[in-house]
């Protein structure tokens, strides 16, 4: 019964990752979770106490935490502890070995480095896909995920991109405004080629591109905007 109660709870938050992706917290219903999952409303109280509880639930699964030792029915530990679930699976994921040594003193990053670090971003995002797209959706309705989006993920990078592609492009000093959108920019090409493209309808896939050849492309794309905008072509 226990084997079959984690089966069901893998359901379930799978399903609450589908509603609350699609739908946010707000407009999310228990109903809505329960109908996803194949299982009734009176059911889904057998395994959480709550929406609260429910999302974060959903957290504990894009994250890769494992679910088979969890209480039930599992309650509602704080806002707090769900975004410090997350923060800790950012940590995790948050590679960047080439990016942290383009920003040593003495580092002559080029063309090469730049390509590099849009490899380590685009398996990143590529590996974390669905936890970011729970979190874009919900960030706005939850401001201490806002804050973590926000400031300890995009604009961070950002701008130590955009400080190494002034070094790439044989300049000094800080970067401007428009680097740093530049640097935002090549992010987004990235992101799209890592994590949105796997989302497109059949309509709008690209024939014959493959993962090993989106990554190419989205990496030399993003190097080639970068120098660019710092002042080499």
């Amino acid at each position: 019964m226990r084997r079959k109660a984690e089966n069901r709870l893998e359901d379930i938050a799978e399903a609450a990752v589908t509603c609350f992706t699609d739908m946010g917290i707000k407009r999310t219903q228990m109903a809505d979770v329960a109908r996803t999952a194949g299982v009734s409303a009176g059911t889904l109280y057998l395994y959480v106490t709550s929406k609260e509880a429910l999302f974060h639930l959903a957290i504990l699964k894009v994250c890769g935490r494992p679910l088979d030792k969890l209480p039930l029915p599992l309650a509602d530990p704080g806002i707090g502890e769900t975004v410090s679930v997350y923060a800790a699976r950012v940590a995790e994921v948050a590679e960047w070995p080439a990016l942290r040594a383009a920003r040593a003193p003495g580092a002559k990053p080029d063309r090469a480095t730049l390509v590099a670090i849009g490899g380590e971003l685009y398996d990143m995002l590529h590996e974390a896909r669905r936890a970011i797209w729970l979190l874009d959706h919900c960030a706005r309705e939850v401001p201490e995920f806002d804050a973590l989006l926000s400031t300890g993920m995009r604009s961070h990078y950002r701008d130590d991109i955009a400080t190494v592609a002034l070094k790439a492009a044989g300049r000094t000093g800080a970067p401007d405004t428009a680097l740093r959108l530049a640097a935002r920019l090549a992010i987004e090409i990235i992101a799209w080629a890592a994590m949105h493209r796997t989302k497109e309808t059949t309509a709008n896939v690209i024939d014959g591109l493959d993962e090993a050849g989106a990554r190419k492309t989205a990496t030399e794309s993003f190097a080639a905007v970068l120098l660019a905008a710092a002042g080499r072509d």
